[in-house]
């Protein structure tokens, strides 16, 4: 093994044993049972591992691991989601491959931007107070709370824009069709 190899597997040692209960606790919160979220705290891991040569040293790594944790446990959720409105409900008709595929796009487009939102996902997602949020980030309280509530509504005005825009353009394709 090279010597980058050895450093990511030890840092990644160090974080497991200090962070994998933080980010299990906050992926089961998002998927909503135990398992998904173990599957979700391992993919964060190993994508962490893939991707140490990027990790700045310099910083806290939680924020980092965080940010990967919830997007794994997001895609976890909207799958399983996904998969189980199909399953339990009485279908007249078969979902189209383009109302399938935009439905994953929304649910990957919603879990980029809460995984983007890093005070705003500790906040609401690991129920951290503000306080909570600035010591874990190294910032002072006051900074903790405008960035969450700064990006709150930058989450809120994302979304609305997003979806409208979505149904929008879903709306005029099917009057065209008709």
């Amino acid at each position: 093994m090279d010597t980058s190899t050895l450093t990511a597997r030890a840092d990644l040692e160090t974080w497991y044993a200090r962070y994998a209960v933080l980010l299990r606790r906050a992926a089961r919160r998002i998927v909503g049972n135990e398992h998904d979220a173990e599957d979700a705290t391992q993919e964060a891991f190993l994508s962490a591992f893939r991707a140490h040569g990027r990790y700045r040293t310099d910083s806290d790594p939680y924020p980092w691991l965080f940010r990967i944790a919830t997007r794994k446990a997001l895609t976890i959720a909207a799958a399983r989601r996904f998969g189980s409105e199909l399953d339990g409900a009485v279908l007249l008709a078969a979902p189209s491959a383009e109302d399938e595929a935009l439905a994953r796009d929304q649910a990957q487009q919603v879990a980029r931007l809460v995984a983007g939102e890093v005070p705003v996902a500790l906040h609401l997602v690991e129920g951290l107070r503000f306080r909570d949020v600035s010591e874990r980030l190294g910032i002072p309280p006051a900074t903790a709370a405008t960035r969450i509530r700064r990006g709150k509504a930058r989450l809120r005005m994302q979304l609305h824009a997003s979806f409208s825009a979505q149904a929008t353009t879903a709306h005029v394709q099917r009057s065209k069709t008709a």
